[in-house]
């Protein structure tokens, strides 16, 4: 999973969290520092501070459907439909 993707997911279940404890962010802190601020600067990220002020991430609200659109699975995104259709209207086709 692409460092983005797991930024996300591991949002999609917590209200905000540290960098330093998303899943994979030890083994390439550099890869996860750069999609961070990439998702910052598209701004499906909102960046904030702790009580000790520390900063955390955490999904913004007012862009929820586009983070849930990054999140779909292969299988149910439209285009893959799409061609699955034509593949059959094809195959359709040449048998007849």
């Amino acid at each position: 999973m692409s460092p983005k993707k797991a930024i996300l997911s591991a949002l999609e279940g917590a209200s905000e969290l540290p960098p330093s404890s998303l899943p994979g962010y030890a083994e390439r802190p550099e890869r996860y520092k750069e999609a961070i601020n990439e998702l910052l600067r598209d701004r499906l990220l909102e960046g904030r501070k702790d009580a000790d002020g520390r900063m955390t991430i955490a999904l913004n609200e007012h862009r929820r459907r586009e983070v849930e659109r990054m999140l779909r699975p292969l299988w149910a995104r439209p285009a893959v439909w799409a061609a699955i259709a034509l593949l059959l209207a094809l195959g359709v086709g040449l048998a007849g």
